[in-house]
């Protein structure tokens, strides 16, 4: 055994729990080798000490001293704003968009109506207004974009907006794609027996993407101009509760014993009517034809056209109007050279006969 381990007197404990184990003899707790004494920092207490007291001094001061908001009135303090709650997608899809400048009267009323009593969802309101050359269905328009949830759907709300337009603000709305119930169910009855047909022969593709007029998904409503509105009607039916008009308007048995709405006769033949009265038109969609036609992004493209067109004609019209006063300045600056070199010639006049004069000569 080398003298350094036996010195080493952890090193003997060691060696000897070896040979106990070999030979199987077990050495009581109290024999078993004493641990090092490592040296230990005296900070590490200390630290631990002032750590421990300056917590306890800080719980008692924040015991002792009374809340700071105690000492300000009632009236001076300032509550913490909540977080607004997050908005539900269902809600959201039934939001109203908001109303442009110089709006008419009764667009309020029926974009509320859209959304609330016809079902519509993603409502969305496009300011044609400003487009010159106008649009096909007339100047000054107002366009309202919104989503029907079935094609069944979408029939009865174009039916009972009509109708609601009629009775509430005197108007005869145009709904070009509306179908009478009597027309819809009769014609559904007749796909359906060309759809039977069609399967019992072996045919199911044939007549599975024909359009046949019925699901066309898309009725544009066109209430003409609004300014013939009645407007006490509009207001007299403002009144009615939400209850009331929801209950009347979702009875079946009503609807059904209802007149259909028929389109008025339109005169009118061309494009681009110029009226100063304010026009509504409701586009409604089912979803995959909302996609499939997307409205919104045509007219955002047009008005985006526009706008640079606008643009690239005022910086036109500046840059002529900053030409012109360039040559008015100009030309000013050329008169009052001439008129300075008119000045000076007539004073170099009388000089030059002089020294033109002979010798001698009086």
């Amino acid at each position: 055994m080398h003298r350094s381990a036996a010195r080493c007197r952890a090193c003997r404990f060691s060696f000897l729990d070896a040979f106990t184990s070999l030979v199987g003899i077990s050495i009581p707790a109290q024999a078993s080798r004493p641990r090092p004494r490592l040296p230990q920092p005296r900070i590490q207490p200390c630290q631990r000490f002032s750590a421990f007291s300056l917590l306890r001094q800080s719980s008692l001061r924040s015991t002792d001293e009374p809340p700071p908001q105690s000492s300000i009135p009632w009236y001076l303090q300032i509550e913490e704003p909540t977080p607004p709650a997050p908005i539900s997608p269902i809600l959201a899809l039934q939001e109203i968009p908001p109303l442009p400048p110089n709006s008419p009267a009764i667009l309020s009323s029926v974009l509320e109506h859209l959304s609330t009593q016809i079902g519509l969802d993603n409502l969305v309101l496009l300011d044609l207004r400003h487009l010159d050359p106008p649009p096909a269905l007339g100047a000054n328009l107002l366009m309202i974009i919104g989503t029907a949830r079935s094609v069944k759907h979408l029939n009865v709300s174009a039916d009972r907006f009509c109708r609601w337009v009629r009775k509430a603000y005197k108007l005869r709305p145009y709904a070009d794609g509306l179908l009478g119930r009597n027309e819809l169910k009769l014609k559904l009855r007749r796909k359906a027996r060309k759809l039977a047909l069609a399967q019992s022969v072996g045919n199911t593709v044939a007549t599975r993407n024909v359009d046949d007029g019925i699901t066309t998904g898309w009725i544009c409503v066109n209430m003409g101009p609004v300014n013939e509105a009645a407007l006490p009607e509009a207001q007299r039916e403002a009144k009615i509760s939400r209850e009331e008009e929801r209950q009347a308007i979702s009875d079946e048995d009503r609807a059904e014993d209802e007149e259909e709405y028929e389109n008025p006769d339109d005169d009118y033949v061309g494009f681009g009517s110029r009226t100063n009265s304010p026009r509504i038109v409701v586009q409604m969609f089912t979803e995959d034809k909302r996609l499939e036609m997307d409205l919104e992004g045509l007219w955002d493209v047009r008005n985006t056209r526009r706008a640079k067109r606008d643009k690239k004609a005022n910086v036109e019209a500046t840059e002529a109007v900053e030409r012109k006063k360039l040559r008015e300045q100009q030309d000013v600056v050329d008169a009052e050279d001439e008129a300075e070199a008119s000045i000076e010639n007539r004073s170099e006049a009388p000089n030059r006969f002089d020294e033109a004069r002979p010798l001698g000569s009086n």
